[in-house]
């Protein structure tokens, strides 16, 4: 079958001009050829009116949480239902994605294959199950690992399919996001029936341990400032809540860290991409296990522990080191932090960033599409630099992940997005392996009923 989207603006994915008005031709599930309108007769070709449209490749996503079936985070919490898992793929797709990593850590290979059947959008895995990292996922949580998952060792998984090892640390074992907006306010609920907010959980933790996460940061009269609040004063003491962070944060904070160097060890003898948890508390250790023999994914390089500051000079002195910096949408535009913006506009601007993805942000992440219009319309970056560096540049970080994909190109697996190029995220046809899955921004199911 040939398919022909006429008349779009081209950006494909190798970071140079636009092409305006061309048409795409696709063939099967491949790119034919891209040609002036009227140089290619294709008369019983379906056609994708794109005239005055966008069009892109599949965004490439090396940063996602709760994308396949199996235990949650690389804390091994248990899984989300798979009802809920197609709807987060759903949502990742609508947003222009195609292809994701999903760096839970803890999925069998059995899972990822499941995962991939069921859904349209190609789903590939990271392992985290290293011996030290398991065992921090154990202490922090593990409440999802069965037998079938912590026997499935990093080793296993890379054997069986895994195109890399991450995430190496996480929120969840490194005093991170993970920490103050599940086990931080689960452990306040059970011990007073408050509910408390991520942002409040986040103030309470850092008045505790500080950004790097170090019992000598604790602070009484800013944990006394975080109670209040937290609507938490006279139902908690200083010392309880310094004994409710410190017990969630620190029994596997060590641990977690000296996962890094661990999977850095593995990641050069199985010659895989090894991506980390790369935040203020991590960030000795990431710094020290940068070596130019190491496939090193610095991930979320503008996490909000950072200041604006000491996330350029860290990411300066990773990429120096031969370190791929990434960086996380997060809910940078969409949440309460407002922040995170002149952190992820700076990393942008001191032209520090190779790769994007989302992460997870309790499930709140904004569009990367939404991220590249904010951030090219400010000027820090160029669109079609943008776009390379969430599609092509991901391709090339992680070569088992997308292979022929995340270019625009003859012979490249036809995975395109439509979208508006007054507002990116307005994403209007998706097509993946040259059939089209979201058509006027809404799934199309396959004539047999199911995605795949």
């Amino acid at each position: 079958m040939t398919t022909v989207v006429r008349g779009c603006d081209l950006a494909d994915g190798l970071g140079g001009e636009l092409r305006r008005g061309v048409d795409v031709v696709v063939e099967g599930d491949t790119i034919r050829e891209i040609v002036e309108p009227g140089n290619g007769e294709y008369p019983s070709a379906e056609v994708v009116e794109a005239a005055g449209m966008l069009v892109l490749p599949g965004l490439i996503n090396n940063h996602t949480h709760g994308t396949a079936f199996g235990p949650l985070f690389p804390s091994g919490h248990e899984p989300l239902s798979p009802a809920q898992v197609l709807a987060n793929l759903d949502r990742h797709l609508l947003e222009g994605t195609t292809t994701l990593l999903c760096v839970d850590g803890f999925i069998t290979a059995e899972g990822v294959a499941r995962t991939d059947e069921a859904h349209p959008v190609t789903v590939r895995a990271a392992s985290c199950n290293t011996p030290a990292c398991l065992q921090a996922a154990t202490i922090a949580d593990g409440g999802g690992l069965g037998e079938e998952h912590r026997t499935f060792t990093a080793r296993r998984a890379v054997a069986a399919g895994a195109v890399a090892l991450g995430e190496i640390g996480a929120g969840h074992t490194l005093g991170g996001g993970g920490a103050s907006y599940l086990y931080i306010p689960e452990e306040i609920a059970r011990r007073t029936g408050v509910t408390v907010t991520a942002l409040q959980a986040n103030d309470l933790k850092v008045a505790v341990l500080g950004r790097h996460i170090r019992a000598s940061a604790f602070d009484r009269d800013a944990v006394e400032e975080a109670l209040a609040g937290a609507g938490l004063t006279g139902k908690l003491s200083v010392e309880d809540a310094r004994e409710i962070v410190s017990g969630v944060v620190l029994p596997a904070f060590d641990i977690a860290l000296h996962g890094l160097a661990e999977a850095a060890d593995l990641g050069r003898e199985l010659d895989v991409p090894v991506l980390v948890h790369n935040a203020a508390a991590s960030m000795t250790q990431v710094a020290a296990i940068a070596r130019t023999d190491v496939r090193l994914v610095a991930g979320h390089s503008n996490h909000p522990s950072f200041t604006t500051r000491e996330a350029v000079r860290h990411a300066e002195q990773l990429k120096e080191r031969g370190v791929v910096i990434d960086v996380s949408v997060l809910d940078t535009y969409g949440g309460s932090r407002p922040h995170l913006k002149d952190l992820l506009h700076a990393l942008f601007e001191a032209g520090l960033v190779d790769t994007i993805s989302t992460d997870y942000a309790a499930g709140h992440h904004d569009p990367i599409l939404l991220a590249i219009d904010r951030a090219t319309k400010a000027g820090v970056v160029g669109l079609p630099a943008a776009i390379a560096m969430a599609t092509s540049k991901v391709a090339d970080v992680f070569p088992g992940l997308a292979p022929r994909r995340g270019r625009i190109v003859p012979r490249a697996i036809a995975d395109l997005v439509v979208t508006s190029p007054a507002a990116l995220e307005n994403v209007r046809t998706v097509m993946i392996g040259g059939r089209v899955v979201v058509r006027e921004g809404r799934r199309v199911a396959d004539e047999a009923g199911h995605d795949r």
